[in-house]
This record gives C-alpha cells, structure tokens and sequence, in this order.
C-alpha cells in the first residue's frame, strides 16, 4: 500500500507539473487571446457590420423555424425597400433635416489617460492592436515596416530613434541610435519608412527608414552593428531682406541661408523618391532632392507662423 500511494503521488505531482506547463504556455495564452476576440467581435457584431456596411446578425428566438441564413434575403429585400423610402424622403426634406451622427464605439486605455497623443500608425497586415511596449522616454513618432510589418520604428522626444520587434514577447527594441554620434539632438517628430529604388528596375526596390527632428536634420537611417544615419538634407531657416536685391532673389526662388529651422514633417513623391517636401516650424515647405543635402530645389511660403497658424494647404 505505501508502494501504491507513493506511485499515486508521484503519478498526481506530474499531472500538476504538466498543468502548470499548460498554463504558462505561448500556445494556451495565443489560443486564448483569440477566443477573447471572437467573443468580443460576437458582442460587438452589429456595431462593427454596421461600421463596415454589412449585415447585422441576429441569432434566432427559441421556437423560430429559420435560420440565419434563410433570414438574410427577407432581411436584404426590406434594406433595399427602406432604403428606397428614405432616399425618396430625404430628398423631399433635405434642406429640413440636419446632419447627425451615431457614435458607434470609443476606445480607452487607463495606461494613457491623461497623455496626449503625438503619433497613429496601423500594422499594413494585422490592424488590431495586441501590444503595449512601454517607453523609457516620450514617444513622438511610429510607423510600421512595410516590407517587415512586424518591425515598428518609434522616435523619441529625446531624440532617439529605437526599432521594436512586435512579434517577440521582448519590450526592449532590437536596435536603438542611443549610441550613435550622429543620433539626432532634438525630438523626432516624423518617422517613416520609404521604399526606394536601388536598381535599373522599378521592382528592384529597398525600404529605409526616414526621420525628422526639431535639430534640423532629415535622415536616412542604415544598419550595421547599430542604428546609423547620414543626413539628407540640413534645414536652414530663410530670410529675405527688405532690399530691391533680396527680392528680386526670391522672386527667382533664392533664399538667404542662415541658420537652422526645426523639422516637423517630411513626404516623399509617390513615384520620384528622390524627391520629398519637408515642412519646418517657420512654416514653409522645402522641396527637396536626396542627392543633395545643403541646397532647396524650391520654397513654398503658404503659412504664416509655422504649424499653429490653423491653415491647411
């Protein structure tokens, strides 16, 4: 009998060995962080279809005969009958009826209340967010790899530009330029990633990674051992002098360099990207080239005072 319970022991200290296992697993914890989606997209199911213009589903009363499927077209005949009545009443009542809307759904997050936010970008694979890294310095800028959608580039307030793996169970980011010399001096305020064309082809493409910064610098980062950068272009703030001289310069598009002007955004031309427009916190956009680094192709002066002049273009 002490053989046998010694055995039983044994036997049952295994099993709880091997539950623990269980629950502590990748496989358990990635099971049932989908089962939590499904059950929330069936709680949810008529506000995301009528978000996304679908169906509404509705699950059978007991004792009904039809199924949701022999539902759907009875359903489909009404939404176009109704839609008909409305189209012929609001053109009617137009100019009577005034716009609404109806809110749908609202996100919040105990983690950032309180905080503002400075940056939004989606995954280009997976548009859910499933992650929380948390950041030892301000975040200002992310975007999300186009070639590699796990990888996500974040800039700093500091500074700092880090590049997080999204797919490891990790938060510290696989490459930061925390100890670059050329990292930048002033808070990254635009990351993003470019594909460009390296060859004779225009398939022949590779993805870089782009930054601004309040420094007056637009960079292009490479990897070596580490995170590092040469600038393409260094932002010089314009002046023009109330001089017959001075303007008849600008008026052929010569501008005065003097010194830097922070960087706010940066976009590059959906076909030549060898071209991109950089705006800077004196409110002008600089057209420039990647080919060169001290010299504006051309200065657009649309804005008054910089970003807070509440004028869009």
């Amino acid at each position: 009998m002490d053989i046998e319970n010694v055995i039983l022991a044994k036997v049952h200290e295994g099993e709880e060995d091997h539950s623990e296992a269980i629950l502590k697993s990748e496989k358990l914890q990635q099971d049932l962080f989908f089962m939590e989606r499904v059950l929330m997209e069936n709680v949810f199911q008529p506000k995301l279809a009528t978000y996304r213009q679908l169906p509404i589903l509705k699950e059978p009363e007991p004792g009904e005969s039809k199924s949701l499927e022999e539902e759907k077209p009875d359903k489909a005949e009404e939404e176009v009958k109704r839609e008909g009545d409305e189209e012929i009443e609001i053109s009617i009542e137009q100019s009577t009826i005034p716009a609404n809307l109806e809110r749908l759904w609202s996100f919040s997050c105990d983690l950032t209340k309180g905080l503002n936010v400075s940056s939004l970008a989606w995954n280009k694979v997976n548009t859910w967010p499933e992650r929380i890294f948390h950041s030892p310095h301000g975040v200002t800028s992310v975007d999300f790899s186009i070639s590699s959608p796990n990888l996500l580039a974040v800039g700093y307030h500091n500074g700092t530009i880090a590049i997080y793996n999204v797919q490891s169970s990790s938060n510290v980011p696989i490459l930061d330029s925390s100890e670059s010399p050329q990292k930048h001096l002033g808070p990254v305020w635009q990351v993003q990633w470019i594909e460009q064309d390296r060859g004779s082809t225009s398939n022949d493409k590779r993805e870089t990674l782009v930054s601004v910064s309040a420094d007056g610098r637009v960079s292009k980062w490479t990897i070596r051992k580490g995170l590092d950068c040469r600038d393409l272009m260094r932002l010089r703030r314009t002046a023009t002098a109330n001089t017959k001289k001075s303007t008849e310069k600008a008026k052929k598009g010569e501008t005065f360099i003097s010194r830097q002007a922070p960087g706010m955004c940066f976009a590059f031309h959906p076909k030549d990207t060898n071209i991109y427009l950089a705006g800077t916190e004196e409110g002008l956009i600089h057209k420039c080239s990647c080919s060169y680094n001290e010299q504006y192709l051309e200065t657009y002066r649309g804005h008054k005072f910089g970003p807070s002049d509440c004028e869009c273009c």
